[in-house]
């Protein structure tokens, strides 16, 4: 039986109705609620967003540089993060070498950053956000999860003037060994090498260490260098002077033997005081290390006058000379002896080529010395005794002639000893030997004639061995004073006799003055 309500349905109908009359006013109740739900989370969020941008306020989430910055306003964010950022550019760099240390920072190295980039890119992200973001981020706490990082770029510039200072500090040319020749031998200076910091490389290092400075952990940077080599080195110029000294020893202490008959003398050039040029040696050391230097010996035969001296004092033996004596009425000769001398010039030549050249030996030019007077010159000699006013013309052996003479007072007596004759003059000319004694009242020359005190011919008294000793053989025209001691000194002659004499005996004859 189906049973009815009052419209005239059943029962059933009527519930079955009833159920989807509340069904739809329960939908609609939903329906209104969700819009009013909705209404409020979108207006929410609106307002949200709207603080969020009126505030120059991050989204939530936002992280910068690795800080936490969601939320935060630009100002606090940007405070956050320069912080954080100066833990790296203040940190320090150490730039190390021996000559010095170098310390910077990236700041100091007009380090900058796109930081207000950075946030303004963050803060785009506010205010391009949407409603279904703003909405969870307000609503139910989603985060941007937006993370961004800050560029730092460093100033190239800065950096290659900090390495080009280092450079400055740093870099040396190399300084050369030098040798010279001082006081006989060689002098050295040490090298140095120069020295030149790595420019690429350090600017590589540095690079890499201000990225990586750290306030807590300041980086350290050894300083590349290059070294440059000195042209020439303290070994070489060593071995170079060496080379010379030992070349130039060699030089002057080679001995030159000088022969004589049995006798050898030994000279070098050292003794001698040669010189050398030990600079150009050295030189040519430097030039060819493998080859021994030549040695120019500057060195004259003058050089050698001592040298020489010496070795003739032990060789040289004078002449000795003949001497006569008149006894028991005879010219009595006692010999001569032949010297010898050393060629000096000529030894001190060939020396000194020996010395130069390299030869071992020289022979010693000896000469024979004649002596001044041979025993032939007493073959004709003239004895004048003065006590007897006589000279005798002795000629091999035998008296040949006597003239009676004058001779000397005894202010002015003939010299006595052994002479020679020495100029013959034919009829000569008196010059006044003495105008301010006892020739002041005579003029000061007569010509020849009868009147000059010398008569017609004269013959020169010299010492043995030369030297006049104005002692005269002469004529006079004072006749009277023959056989008397009148003269000044001179043996006075009658005319006739000592025209004689002069035509008897040559110049180189012997006079033998007895008193």
């Amino acid at each position: 039986m189906l049973i009815h309500d009052d419209d005239g349905r059943t029962p059933a109908a009527t519930s079955r109705a009833s159920r989807r009359r509340r069904a739809l006013q329960g939908a609609a109740a939903a329906a209104v609620l969700l819009l009013v739900v909705a209404g409020v989370l979108t207006a929410g969020a609106a307002s949200f967003g709207q603080e969020l941008r009126d505030g120059d306020q991050l989204l939530p989430g936002v992280t910068v540089a690795g800080v936490e910055v969601g939320g935060s306003t630009l100002e606090a964010a940007a405070d956050a993060v320069t912080t954080r950022l100066a833990e790296h550019l203040d940190g320090e760099v150490v730039l190390v070498h021996e000559e010095g240390t170098w310390t910077t920072t990236p700041r100091e190295l007009g380090a900058a950053t796109d930081l207000d980039q950075v946030l303004a890119d963050a803060f785009a992200g506010t205010t391009r956000a949407s409603l279904p973001q703003l909405i969870a981020t307000r609503w139910f706490g989603a985060s941007s999860q937006l993370a961004l990082d800050v560029a730092i770029d460093l100033d190239a510039g800065a950096a290659a003037s900090l390495v080009a200072e280092i450079a400055d500090g740093i870099d040396r040319s190399p300084t050369e060994a030098t040798v010279t020749w001082q006081e006989g031998a060689a002098a050295v200076t040490a090298h140095r090498d120069g020295r030149a910091v790595d420019t690429a490389a350090l600017t590589t290092a540095l690079a890499t260490a201000l990225e990586d400075a750290r306030v807590d952990a300041p980086a350290e940077v050894a300083i590349p260098t290059d070294a440059i080599p000195a042209a020439l080195t303290t070994a070489a110029a060593t071995r170079a002077g060496s080379a010379a000294e030992t070349a130039v020893a060699a030089a002057l202490d080679r001995p030159v033997s000088v022969t004589f008959e049995d006798r050898t003398f030994e000279v070098t050039a050292r003794d001698a005081g040669a010189r050398v040029d030990g600079d150009a040696v050295i030189g040519a050391a430097l030039t060819d290390p493998d080859t021994p230097p030549q040695v120019v010996l500057d060195l004259t035969s003058e050089d050698l006058t001592e040298t020489v001296a010496a070795i003739a004092g032990e060789v040289d033996i004078a002449a000795a000379s003949a001497t006569g004596a008149y006894r028991g009425g005879q010219v009595q000769v006692t010999p001569g002896r032949v010297g010898r001398a050393v060629e000096r010039a000529t030894t001190r030549e060939l020396l000194a080529t020996a010395l130069r050249e390299g030869s071992d030996e020289v022979a010693l030019p000896v000469a024979d010395v004649q002596p001044a007077v041979t025993s032939a010159n007493f073959d004709t000699t003239l004895v004048v005794h003065q006590s007897e006013r006589t000279v005798e013309l002795h000629r091999g052996g035998q008296v040949v002639r006597t003239w009676p003479v004058a001779v000397g007072t005894g202010g002015a007596p003939t010299p006595t000893g052994t002479f020679t004759i020495g100029a013959k003059r034919f009829e000569p000319t008196w010059v006044n030997p003495a105008p301010d004694r006892w020739g002041e009242d005579m003029p000061d020359r007569i010509g020849p004639g009868p009147d000059n005190p010398l008569g017609l011919r004269a013959l020169n008294w010299n010492r043995v061995g030369g030297g006049d000793t104005l002692i005269r053989f002469h004529g006079t025209p004072n006749e009277d004073s023959i056989g008397e001691a009148a003269s000044n000194g001179c043996v006075r002659m009658f005319n006739e006799d000592v025209i004689e004499l002069y035509d008897l005996v040559p110049s180189g004859a012997m006079i033998i003055s007895i008193g």
